[in-house]
């Protein structure tokens, strides 16, 4: 690893990358009209396609190539994502201000249902047509960027607020994270 020669188990080896090709979006799809032995209940060993593209991109996790890789797709997974939903928390989203052009002004919450604001156009992970132009075909080429589960964790969100001495409630994971 590193660029050096190491020993490891074949199993660990293949269990290790074959996870990594996942979060990655490298493995082949499965075609239900041809299954293979990985398709195939337990009992029927799996096989590993040792020595592909795919194999050699996760082979060594710590080096430089891997790396990039790894933070390029969760980078581009987050923001497909965060382009076509609006999820919170978002590392673009760094104060309130931004807070409310990016999500609040799109989705209903109830402080403003109770002071009489008019509700919101879309309802919470549906997409904000208005961004969207070109419509479905659109949508679906924002979509296409996403490959595998990996994606990036939001350590930055309201970074420019104190919202420790706002006041507000937090739960103990966001309160270790945010303040």
């Amino acid at each position: 690893m590193g660029g050096q020669p190491y020993r490891v188990s074949k199993f660990a080896s293949s269990l290790r990358r074959q996870i990594f090709r996942k979060h990655l979006g490298l493995l082949k799809p499965q075609d239900i009209q041809r299954p293979d032995d990985n398709y195939l209940p337990i009992g029927v060993p799996n096989t590993y396609d040792w020595g592909s593209k795919e194999d050699y991109t996760v082979a060594d996790p710590i080096s430089t190539e891997f790396l990039q890789s790894w933070f390029w797709r969760a980078k581009t997974n987050t923001d497909a994502f965060a382009r076509v939903f609006h999820p919170v928390p978002y590392d673009g989203v760094r104060n309130w201000k931004q807070y409310d052009d990016y999500y609040s002004r799109f989705f209903k919450q109830e402080e403003k249902e109770k002071e009489g604001a008019k509700p919101s156009l879309y309802k919470w992970g549906h997409v904000v047509a208005e961004e969207f132009p070109g419509g479905v075909r659109e949508v679906k080429e924002v979509l296409s960027q996403i490959k595998g589960s990996l994606v990036e964790m939001p350590l930055l969100f309201l970074a420019e607020e104190d919202i420790a001495k706002e006041g507000l409630g937090l739960n103990a994971f966001t309160e270790d994270v945010y303040t």
